[in-house]
């Protein structure tokens, strides 16, 4: 307005503050005539509520500041105004107000609009359109991209980097771009790019202003911290009235601790923990060696799990559980019980060294064969896959989960060795059951058997007898009264020649096939959860925090601190 510089109290008495005075001298500074739209924001609402000294806002009863009523009560003079528009920013929290109550004006409508990430489209259209600052106005994408090097797989690091979160994600460019203008040359690959992003200084530089709050947490809000962590990781959704505590929103908690969400629908989310932040997280001495598992294995797990992959608990208690048997310095009944059964295992190192994430893994199948019509309906690995993933994909001592939900692979597969001879134990773990109230029977195992030993016997143990051999391992939530009783109700292994089912199957040479009885199987699961997630998965295939309940979700997180 041309007036100099001013104390706030002393543009006050220039410029009174009433909404009937704001839009005229907006229009009037901004050259927008009375005819014209005008679209005003404003951002971060929520702010109000941090400072309730320095505003005259109305208190609730019990003392608390709902900025958003008083708010939207200055908003309903504005709106008096026409040819005006209004995007007001700001958290969920204390929100109520609806179309009926807002403002008494039948012109007025109110959109809520859910902020969430950017997909990987969305991020080339911003990539494509941001343009640089010079005088060429170059797209960025062009500055960042090479010949080699396409704007969808910078986008699909991206993705993957900063999970789509706006601001991470214009931060995230603004750095790539300091970088390739400082080595004046663009990046040739998508392997280039993410190691660029997968450096610690990167991250720690991208991600520092979003993070504080988590780092600064209460001890309330930090204990719960795995508990998200365990959600974000297994994929358990929740509704936006979801309730951690009688006074305590999980849709806030969420917030508060300077998390995201992704909305599945109008009324589910999913939390959403960017790759940036784990790097940080993982160096704060209040983390726990749990939380530090959970964070590690959302950390190496590919972007499109997260976006793709169903609720998969099950597996992936099995799969934490394994991580925390195999590592365990202490004595464990099931480590034992397997040295008992099987005597390759006990010629296993173990425990083994280090405390590895869970590694989500994608097919190996070339991309030629992917767009192959035979290969369509395969979901995961093809029998011709096993040799390439055994040898080169699988690393040692580390636990995976195939990336798809599998019928054509274990749902856990890892590999051990042998401190003195060069022997090479590649397992499998079925995961089998599903809550079926028949149990599975012996055709079922039969199936698992023939996916995973059949095919690694002749592509990889045919050509290594002397020192790979392969196990799988049945897990099952419940067995068919037929297998219970040749069982005899115990675990039990079957080795290289011997027969199941009859005369169906044969267990091929330098191979093991172990079923552990329901017994046994709550040496991984105890029989709570068990029978908790039956109750759950018995409601929905993709259940919420809801379905599940705190008490069993907290139940889970001690079983896993029970084995730290």
């Amino acid at each position: 307005m041309g007036l100099p510089f001013m104390k706030p109290d002393e543009a006050y008495r220039h410029i009174p503050p009433y909404p009937s005075f704001l839009i005229p001298e907006l229009r009037k500074t901004l050259g927008i005539p009375s005819d014209q739209y005008l679209l005003i924001a404003f951002d971060e609402v929520g702010v109000l509520d941090k400072k309730p000294d320095e505003f005259q806002l109305k208190r609730t009863h019990d003392g608390r500041v709902r900025p958003y009523n008083d708010f939207f009560g200055i908003i309903s003079q504005l709106c008096k105004e026409p040819d005006l528009f209004f995007i007001v920013v700001g958290k969920s929290k204390g929100l109520s107000i609806n179309n009926d109550v807002a403002f008494g004006l039948s012109r007025v409508i109110l959109h809520f609009i859910s902020l969430s990430p950017l997909d990987a489209s969305s991020i080339v259209e911003f990539l494509e359109k941001s343009l640089l600052k010079t005088p060429t106005q170059v797209p960025v994408c062009n500055v960042l991209c090479s010949s080699s090097f396409s704007v969808n797989e910078l986008a699909d690091s991206l993705l993957e980097c900063t999970g789509g979160v706006p601001g991470l994600l214009t931060r995230a460019v603004n750095m790539l771009l300091n970088y390739i203008i400082a080595r004046n040359q663009p990046f040739i690959s998508k392997e280039e790019c993410l190691t660029c992003m997968n450096d610690y200084d990167f991250r720690r530089i991208c991600a520092e202003p979003f993070v504080e709050r988590i780092l600064n947490l209460d001890e309330d809000r930090k204990s719960v911290f795995d508990l998200l962590l365990m959600m974000a990781l297994f994929r358990i959704p929740f509704k936006v009235d979801d309730r951690l505590t009688s006074e305590s929103f999980l849709y806030d908690a969420v917030t508060e601790m300077g998390l995201y969400r992704y909305p599945i629908d109008q009324n589910t989310l999913q939390i959403l923990i960017p790759k940036v932040f784990v790097g940080i997280f993982k160096k704060d001495p209040s983390i726990s060696s749990l939380e530090k598992i959970l964070l590690e294995s959302l950390d190496v797990e590919p972007v499109d799990c997260f976006f793709y992959s169903k609720c998969r608990v099950f597996e992936g208690i099995v799969a934490l559980r394994l991580v925390l048997m195999l590592s365990s310095k202490n004595r464990n009944e099931l480590r034992e019980l397997l040295c008992q059964l099987s005597p390759i295992w006990k010629q296993m190192k173990l425990p083994i060294s280090t405390i590895s994430p869970i590694h989500y893994m994608k097919s190996v199948v070339s991309s030629r064969e992917t767009r192959n019509e035979s290969n369509k309906s395969r979901r995961t690995f093809a029998n011709t896959e096993w040799n390439k993933i055994i040898r080169e994909t699988l690393y040692l001592e580390t636990i995976y989960i195939p990336l798809d939900a599998t019928s054509h692979s274990p749902d856990i597969i890892f590999k051990l060795q042998s401190p003195v001879e060069p022997k090479v134990l590649t397992v499998g773990v079925a995961c089998k059951g599903r809550w079926r109230s028949e149990g599975i029977g012996w055709s079922d195992i039969i199936d698992e058997a023939k996916k995973f030993l059949d095919p690694v016997h002749d592509e990889v143990l045919s050509s290594a007898m002397d020192y790979h051999h392969c196990m799988l391992i049945i897990v099952s939530t419940k067995l068919s009264l037929n297998v219970s009783n040749e069982l005899g109700n115990q675990s039990r292994c079957y080795s290289s020649g011997m027969f199941i089912g009859g005369d169906l199957f044969k267990v091929p040479d330098n191979c093991e096939l172990v079923i552990l009885c329901e017994r046994d199987v709550q040496m991984l699961i105890d029989k709570e959860i068990l029978s908790g997630l039956e109750r759950v998965f018995g409601v929905s295939h993709n259940p919420t925090f809801w379905d599940f309940g705190l008490d069993l979700l907290d139940r889970i997180r001690n079983s896993f601190l029970s084995w730290q």
